[in-house]
């Protein structure tokens, strides 16, 4: 938000928005990027809507205005200040903070989605845990059932993109796992069936899509996922941090695609089978795109601003590309162990992941409260990669520590209580030490001790809503946890954890 007293322009060209440069809005290209031969990706989207930009900061009314209706404008007024500023995490807010309301006071499915949305979350507050609540909340599932309806008249696949990203939001706030999914393959559909999506929505709307679309690959429903898809070149240029942002996250995707289909190659029917040619080709070549990003990424960190966001893009970039460069080198390995080599980058994962959750919570207003609900998962995904994978107990007891203290209590699909439990699980197994119901196990002899080969789990498999009830409010949910004995044969251990 800028500082009281300094002008801020919210006009002017994307390109020259990026560049942070005046703009002479000369239409339909500005004269500021074609004299110096740059591409113009022209003005704040308009997307043939309604007439109205997306150029000024959304005017909320304040609860009681005449604006609109008392309810509306008081659920307007508690997502633009107690829920936006969480759901982005460690991404930039301003989307949610300012887009999606001045868009909302034009389009009904819009604004209802967010109402709803913010009614959701302070019910979420109320009640201190997160559970399905539309059944319970008349007024949320009113507004919900509303936007759907304003949406069926709605021609505009821009517009439709933006209604099924908050539908996502709302059905992962209540652990609504296929309904959630089935609004992203929608979305998916929209994307690959649009040859020509607005600058606006490519550069905004697209990267929410391919962060959310990492939930249809861990569910194995890849098919909408490769629309998103683009070539990287070696030699793509990006001189500001929302470039390198963007493109450590599409870098991100596709190691991740690539990961999953080497899931068969390290623990499933083909680990004695040699990778295929085209998988390895593919490798190679993200490892080069990879290490090309690193180099222009690291020195925007000389030139970047202090401002939070700009913090956590830089500390993001960073982070995504050292998991990039640990899931590249692992995606076919058959063995837990050269994770081991990795210790270096887990440490500077750790470091960073700490430095980003201060600054999320300095960004917005540095309130101690743990947020309810975050849409993006950057921040547990990226913890939980070195909890489950670093050996070393310390780093991975960092790790552990961070997740607690900067976790909402639920990212997208996940409740960060069951994934702490499983956490501890994990580690109590690989290290043979016990917790005791403490939040930080009580240091033993082997607490500088490394795994043994066989005592390392290779990949947990849960289900994401099976519950059984055990009586005094406690219900256990099942895992399988899939090993590797002496010989490197594959084997599976049925375990469960008990949530209170």
């Amino acid at each position: 938000m800028p500082r009281a007293g300094i002008k801020r322009l919210r006009t002017g060209c994307h390109t020259c928005k990026i560049r942070k440069i005046k703009c002479d809005e000369a239409r339909p290209e500005c004269e500021r990027c074609t004299s110096t031969g740059r591409k113009c990706d022209g003005f704040a989207p308009v997307f043939h809507w309604k007439a109205y930009k997306v150029s000024t900061p959304a005017t909320v009314p304040s609860p009681g205005g005449g604006s609109c209706h008392p309810e509306e404008a008081r659920a307007l007024h508690f997502f633009q200040f107690g829920v936006a500023p969480w759901l982005s995490g460690p991404y930039p807010s301003s989307f949610w903070t300012h887009t999606i309301l001045q868009i909302g006071t034009h389009e009904p499915a819009i604004r209802r989605s967010v109402v709803a949305i913010s009614l959701l979350y302070e019910d979420f507050v109320g009640n201190g845990r997160l559970m399905p609540q539309l059944r319970h909340n008349m007024t949320a599932l009113r507004h919900y059932n509303a936007a759907i309806h304003e949406l069926k008249d709605l021609t505009d696949a821009h517009l439709i993109l933006l209604a099924c990203l908050l539908f996502i939001c709302i059905e992962l706030m209540q652990g609504s796992e296929s309904k959630a999914l089935s609004h992203l393959e929608a979305g998916l559909r929209i994307i690959r069936a649009t040859p020509g999506l607005h600058p606006w929505v490519r550069n905004t709307l697209l990267p929410l899509y391919q962060r959310q679309s990492i939930l249809l690959l861990k569910f194995g429903r890849r098919d909408e996922v490769d629309a998103l898809v683009r070539p990287l070149h070696v030699d793509a240029d990006f001189s500001t941090l929302e470039d390198a942002r963007v493109m450590t996250d599409e870098l991100y995707l596709q190691i991740f695609q690539l990961a999953a289909d080497g899931a068969e190659y390290r623990h499933g029917r083909l680990r004695h089978q040699p990778v295929h040619a085209d998988l390895t080709a593919k490798q190679h070549e993200l490892q080069c795109v990879t290490q090309r990003f690193r180099d222009k990424v690291i020195p925007l960190g000389t030139y970047c601003s202090q401002s939070d966001d700009q913090r956590l893009m830089y500390l993001g970039s960073l982070v995504t590309l050292d998991l990039c460069q640990i899931g590249l080198m692992t995606a076919f390995e058959t063995s837990e162990m050269p994770f081991d080599e990795f210790i270096p980058s887990y440490r500077r994962i750790v470091a960073h992941m700490e430095e980003i959750g201060a600054s999320m919570i300095r960004r917005n207003g540095g309130s101690p409260d743990q947020p309810v609900f975050q849409l993006e998962t950057g921040y547990l995904t990226n913890i939980l990669a070195v909890i489950l994978k670093c050996r070393h107990l310390p780093t991975r007891l960092h790790a552990y520590s961070l997740l607690r203290q900067y976790g909402s209590t639920r990212q997208g699909l996940w409740e960060i209580d069951k994934m702490c439990s499983i956490c501890k699980r994990v580690i109590e197994i690989e290290h043979d030490i016990s917790w005791d119901g403490l939040e930080i196990p009580m240091e033993t002899g082997r607490w500088n001790e490394w795994p043994q080969k066989e005592a390392r789990i290779c990949h947990i498999v849960q289900d994401y809503t099976a519950n059984t009830d055990v009586g005094e409010s406690h219900s256990l949910y099942p895992l399988m946890f899939i090993m590797r004995d002496e010989q490197g044969q594959v084997y599976y251990i049925d375990d469960a954890i008990i949530l209170s």
